[in-house]
Order: structure tokens, then sequence, then C-alpha cells
């Protein structure tokens, strides 16, 4: 008994010294990765890369130093380091300078796998300026096919300069009118210069159907001259989405026709926007009948009850709910019961979440206290290494990557509580879908940090606080995009009285709109508002929000 006691006791000192050990050198490369490079000794900064290369700090260690080297011409030392370098530990925004240095370092050493680096750059990143760059040295190497990936890659990411600058490189004319027709105003012209023969004639007969309805009708013969039903029925349906959120129900109601004219199955999206199509006409006992039968398409069992109530004019306290839910119970239309009748639920987790410390968990409070976005770099690299249980205990911001945005283990608190209290839930169920927690977010639009300030906005709101050496930069600090958010949500609760699901859905598309909609619309319950709002991401962040809200206030 004493001797097993006593190997209990060897062995917790070797795990002690092991994790001090490796959070020690941990420590030194973050060192070397924050030092000028005239500072840096490489025989020791390549020990300690090459013992710790599974981590993401010594890839990022890795690169600089290679790109040092590279630039001063020294490509067999650098090729030593970048090969250390894993791109998998790169942020997305990271990846095309990575690429870069490893391609040019390959190319100098006169080895042919640089074409393959530079080739994955440019389809990949072709709007980075290192995308751009390198295509303008490769092109004559890449295939057509390459060629064309590149400039959809431009094209996607809303580089329109460039894909007009890189059109020289294209061979083919069908393909420079399509690229142009894509980025320009005179459509018509540019389309009437491609060829019927050519691979580019249905793609840019599909971007013309949205012009006019004889585009329209020529794009639609032609789908079915080819037996492409399945391209045809999906265009068919986004048209007559499109036309009910433009309160267009003639329009509606021929694309509806013509969907079910060529496909006998019930669609559940088509059949929603008719029962409201018949709840908004007034025409109650075709509606009673159409929610009755899309019950069967419904995964929200209080939607079919709560439309039921606005139907027949009754209010939804009515509706009875349980005590006690589960997380996965938690449903938009639940939510939004819960919100207006002030019931409360009490809301429990099925299983625990993660709660493992060891070396990558120490490793992560230490990087933390050091520098943040080290740290997150380094979380997101371990989860995508399967490293959760100690990620999400250590950094859940990064840890909740291991989860989908509905499980229980992602409604996380993980910068601490908000002042004022009654603040604190709404903010971070604002923060779950603007960011999935992810400081350093930036969307296509330059929305940033946590919370998703466009420029506008957050010049706006700095300006409002009195912050008067502000910069956008700034909202990568969480303290500073929560403070932001206060502003901001006190501001519309003020605007609308209070109701968040109106506040919901100006923080994603702006107050303007949605006061417009409402007055304009005679709103009378906020499910009508959720159904019938005309834009679809705002439909669906207010309902996921509401959603976030409700299961933040009653969580145990």
């Amino acid at each position: 008994m004493k001797r097993n006691l006593f190997l209990i006791k060897i062995m917790y000192i070797l795990i002690l010294f092991f994790s001090s050990n490796s959070c020690a050198q941990i420590e030194e490369v973050v060192k070397i990765y924050k030092s000028d490079f005239e500072q840096i000794d490489l025989d020791n900064s390549y020990d300690l890369i090459k013992k710790n290369q599974s981590f993401a700090i010594s890839s990022y260690t890795a690169l600089k130093i290679a790109s040092f080297l590279s630039y001063q011409q020294d490509y067999k030392t650098a090729f030593k380091f970048i090969q250390f370098a894993d791109i998998d530990a790169f942020l997305e925004e990271d990846k095309p300078f990575y690429l870069y240095v490893y391609g040019t370092i390959l190319k100098n050493l006169q080895d042919s796998k640089y074409l393959d680096i530079f080739k994955q750059l440019v389809q990949k990143y072709c709007h980075s300026y290192y995308g751009y760059k390198i295509y303008l040295e490769i092109y004559p190497y890449l295939s057509k096919r390459e060629k064309y990936n590149t400039l959809d890659t431009c094209l996607k990411n809303r580089h329109y300069e460039k894909v007009k600058n890189l059109l020289f490189t294209l061979k083919d004319k069908n393909a420079v009118n399509y690229y142009l027709l894509s980025i320009s105003q005179d459509k018509e012209f540019y389309f009437n210069q491609i060829s019927k023969d050519s691979e580019f004639y249905l793609k840019a007969l599909s971007k013309m159907s949205h012009l006019n309805l004889i585009y329209e009708q020529k794009y639609l013969n032609t789908l079915l001259l080819k037996d492409d039903v399945k391209t045809f029925l999906n265009f068919v349906k986004n048209k007559a989405i499109k036309a009910f959120y433009k309160e267009d129900y003639n329009s509606f109601q021929k694309y509806y026709e013509m969907f079910y004219s060529f496909n006998d199955k019930e669609d559940s999206d088509l059949e929603w926007l008719k029962f409201l199509y018949y709840y908004k006409s007034k025409d109650l006992d075709l509606a009673k009948t159409k929610l009755l039968s899309y019950q069967k398409f419904s995964n929200d069992p209080y939607q079919i009850e709560y439309w039921s109530k606005l139907i027949k004019n009754k209010n939804i306290n009515g509706i009875d709910i349980k005590d006690n839910y589960k997380v996965s119970e938690i449903t938009p239309y639940l939510s939004l019961i819960v919100y207006k009748t002030g019931k409360s639920i009490t809301i429990k987790k099925e299983n625990p979440c993660p709660n493992k410390y060891g070396d990558i968990a120490e490793i992560l409070s230490k990087l933390k206290s050091i520098d943040h976005k080290l740290a997150w770099t380094e979380g997101v690299y371990q989860v995508k290494k399967g490293k959760c249980e100690e990620v999400y205990s250590a950094l859940p911001e990064a840890g909740v990557r291991c989860f989908s945005q509905l499980h229980e283990c992602s409604y996380v608190k993980p910068f601490g509580s908000v002042e004022p209290k009654e603040f604190e839930n709404i903010i971070y169920a604002i923060m779950k879908q603007e960011s999935f927690f992810n400081p350093y977010a930036i969307s296509w639009s330059n929305a940033v940090g946590l919370t998703q300030f466009i420029p506008k906005t957050g010049y706006y709101v700095a300006k409002q606080i009195g912050l008067n050496d502000f910069d956008m930069v700034d909202l990568y600090k969480p303290d500073n995009a929560i403070l932001f958010a206060k502003w901001y949500v006190q501001k519309l609760l003020n605007m609308f009285n209070g109701n968040l699901v109106y506040v919901f859905a100006s923080y994603n598309s702006g107050e303007g709109a949605v006061k417009k909609f409402i007055d304009k619309n005679n709103i009378k319950d906020e499910a009508e508002f959720m159904e019938f709002y005309p834009y679809q991401e705002t439909r669906d962040y207010v309902k996921k929000v509401l959603r976030n809200y409700i299961i933040y206030r009653y969580e145990e």
C-alpha cells in the first residue's frame, strides 16, 4: 500500500514537472515571436520550435523567422523553419502570407512544388494582396479552370476591380464577357457577346434572368430543354419567396402554381408562405386548413399552436408550457411565448460540459495572461486537433467550436459579468449569434469584434460615448465591444419600449428599417413581424437570438 502511494506521488510530481516545463518552453517561444529578428538566436529557436511544433504559436514563430530569412535570401535556412509551420495553425487572414512565404522559399530552392503552393494561394485567396500579386506572376502556368476558379473567388469576395484587372489573362472572349457582365451595369451588352454554345452562356443567362421577365422565361425554357428540372424548381421557388416578401402576391401565386405544375411533392417553405398569404389576406378558414396541413412539416410544436391562437384572436397565455425543459427543447416559438407571457421556466443541461485541466489548458491560461489573441489562435488550433475538453475548460470562447450553435455547452459567458445585470443575458445572446464569441471576427461588410459593429455605427457610438481617439481596432478588445453593444442596445430599448424582438431585429438590419416596416404593416404581434419581415437574415437572426436570450435567462 505504501509503495503504491509512493508511486502515485512520483507520478504526480512528474506530471507537474513536465506540465510546467511545457509551459515554460511555450513562454520562450512567445518571447521569440515578439522579439526583433536581430535579437533571435536561430539555433535555440530551431530547437524550441521543433520540440513544440504541435502548437500554433510555434507555427507563427517559424513563419516569422522564415519570412525574415527569405527576405535576406537565405532560403535554405528559411526552409528549415517553414517546414515546422502547419497551415491549419493559422487564422484564415494569415494563410495567404504563409502560402506566399512557403511558395517563395520553394521557388528559390528550385523545388517544383512551389507552383502547387502558389496555385492554392491564388485560387483560394486571390482577393488578398499576396494572392493577387502571385496570380500576375504565375497565370501563364495556370489551366483555364484554375484561372476561372481564381476569378470566381475574387467575384465571391466582391473584389470587382481585381476581376476587371485580371481579365487580360483569359483567352476565351466568352469568359471575359461573362465576368464583365457580372461586374458591370450594362449587362445586356456583354450578354449579347457570349456565344450560345459557350460553357458560360447558361451561367450568364441565369444572371440575366433577374433583369426582366423576357430573360427569365428564356432561362426557364432553356433549363427545361436541358431537362434540368431540379434547377428549374429551385429557381421558381426562390422567385416565389422573393415575390412574397416584396408583397407582390400576384407573382407569388404565379410562381407557386408554376412550381407545382412540375412537382407533385409539397414544399415546406412554400406551404408556410401560402398559410401566411391566407392569414394576411384575412381568409382565415383557408389559413386554418393550411396551418393544419403544414403541421407535418413543423419542427417547432409551439409554432402551430401560437398561430392558431392568432387566427382565433385568442390570448397566447392559454398555451400550456411545462415548468422544466432541456436546452434542446427550446424552440423559437416557445422562446416567444416565455418572453411575452413572462412565465418562468427552468432549463436544465442534459449532460455536463467539459471540465478538464492539463498541459493544453495550462498553456492556454498562460497565453491568455500574455496576449489574448495568441491564446485565441492557439485555442482554435487545438480544437482542430481534437483537444476540446482542455480548450473548453481554459478558453471557452474558443472551446465552443467543439459544439454546434444549438448545443447546450455553447451557452457560455467567457468575458465575465455585464453591468447592469439585466443587460448580461441580452448582450451574450447577441454576441453568440454575431461572432460566436470570436473577439477578432471580421465580416464581409467589415463588421468587427464580438458584437460586430460596422465602421459607420462604430464611430457614431464612439462619439456618443465620448471616445475621441477611437479606432475600429479598439473593438477587438472584449471590454470595448461589450461597452459599445450596451450603449446601442440601450438606445434600441428606449426606441422600442423595451421590446426585445424589435431590438434584436434592429441590431441586425437597422432601427430605421424596423420602424418603417412596423408602421407600414400595422404589426399587431411579434410573430407577425418575425414571419413577414422582408429580410431572411433578420427573420432567422431574431429567432436565434431570442432563443439564446431565453436559454441564458432560465438555464440553471
